[in-house]
């Protein structure tokens, strides 16, 4: 199946806010936790989803899922359901995917263990604010992670839209149509590692305990 296109949306913006890196012993883990604004501008939004999805908000099978890479991690999607035709703004929108239930608590596996904490959502107004907290160790329990040991670390703010279309009576299979977000479609590469251009990002081995600053959170270009 070909995959699904990844498209800039105009107006879709993040701004940091706020942020600290701690040290826990007790874990043997380093984390961050921070603090982003998340920005939309619903009307080129609902532009964008009809050229891929005719009148995507108004069929209740529809669903959306956030894509939060260093942020949260979303288990599945969301189906609008009851809501479809009352997503009228900005909130209304926010409030399909913001529910803590919906988001991964606890490690992945791998060399480095990275764990996911749910995030906290505010909305205010058209604004979505995200709090978010990642923690790295190594799985080695021998092994203390460092702050030189963390790496390029980027932050994604993305709305993946799904429709879900009948294989069988029984049988409903999600298909992602199209991913609109906040970076542009080319991709860089800092320090070996692959960010879209426009993301903002973190360099893990740069910082120090305490506060993150707002100079620290870079841009890929």
């Amino acid at each position: 199946m070909e995959t699904q296109p990844f498209k800039k949306l105009q107006g879709m913006e993040v701004e940091f806010v706020s942020g600290t890196l701690e040290e826990y012993p007790r874990d043997r883990a380093i984390g961050y936790s921070v603090t982003f604004k998340l920005m939309l501008d619903f009307t080129h939004f609902v532009q964008m989803a009809n050229v891929y999805i005719p009148g995507y908000l108004g069929e209740p099978t529809n669903a959306i899922r956030p894509e939060l890479g260093g942020l949260a991690y979303h288990y599945t999607y969301n189906p609008f359901y009851g809501a479809a035709g009352n997503i009228v703004s900005n909130a209304t929108l926010f409030e399909l995917f913001t529910s803590p239930d919906s988001y991964m608590e606890g490690w992945i596996s791998g060399e480095m263990e990275r764990r996911y904490h749910r995030p906290d959502f505010k909305i205010e107004g058209d604004l979505l604010f995200i709090t978010a907290r990642q923690d790295f160790r190594w799985e080695d329990l021998g092994r203390q992670i460092e702050i030189k040991d963390l790496a390029i670390i980027p932050f994604h703010w993305a709305l993946t839209l799904i429709v879900q279309i009948k294989k069988e009576p029984e049988i409903v299979t999600p298909v992602s149509m199209v991913t609109l977000m906040y970076t542009q479609e080319e991709r860089v590469f800092i320090e070996g590692v692959e960010v879209l251009k426009g993301a903002r990002y973190i360099n893990g081995k740069s910082l120090s305990f305490g506060p993150i600053t707002e100079k620290q959170v870079l841009i890929a270009g």
